[in-house]
């Protein structure tokens, strides 16, 4: 629409009434794209009122924040490729998944993720290296909150210098 007048004019029909607020919702939206031409009919409208939203604002990888220079856990790897790389400090790597893989199943359990705690399970009789990238592929899958736990823990099992060498 050329006009903030014109615009108002063509939105009034789709936000007036008494309606459901699901329904007063997507007709907002419905008006909005047909208003602002973003869409020619109203079953394209309802198409892309329909789209999973995107973030309004991205961090592109340049401009993320740099982790603090003294912290210890920038140096984390994925799990997968980690398991199968050969410990100084003779620490057992594999023997190391299974309290982790039952710490991420516990914060699953908690984050209501039962599907994922079916995943790792499953995975568990499949070996070391398949279960560590297990544990890769939930972290793909979880919100940024869970994911930083996940990786809080992949942080300690990788820090862990043994018994002699304390813990980390």
């Amino acid at each position: 629409m050329a006009t903030r007048k014109e615009y108002n004019a063509c939105i009034r029909p789709y936000i007036t009434g008494s309606k459901p607020k699901e329904q007063r919702k997507l007709d907002f939206c419905v008006g909005a794209k047909i208003c602002s031409g973003k869409a020619s009919s109203k079953e394209e409208a309802i198409q892309l009122c329909s789209l999973p939203k995107e973030p309004k604002t991205t961090i592109e990888p340049a401009q993320q924040a740099s982790p603090p220079k003294n912290d210890s856990c920038a140096s984390v790897i994925n799990m997968g490729t980690w398991v199968q790389q050969p410990d100084g400090n003779g620490v057992c790597r594999p023997c190391l998944l299974a309290p982790v893989t039952q710490w991420y199943m516990d914060t699953l359990r908690a984050a209501g993720m039962g599907g994922l705690v079916a995943d790792l399970e499953g995975a568990v009789d499949g070996g070391e290296v398949a279960l560590a990238a297990k544990l890769d592929e939930v972290k793909e899958k979880v919100p940024d909150e869970v994911r930083a736990r996940l990786r809080e823990f992949d942080c300690h099992a990788q820090l862990y210098k043994g018994e002699e060498g304390g813990n980390q």
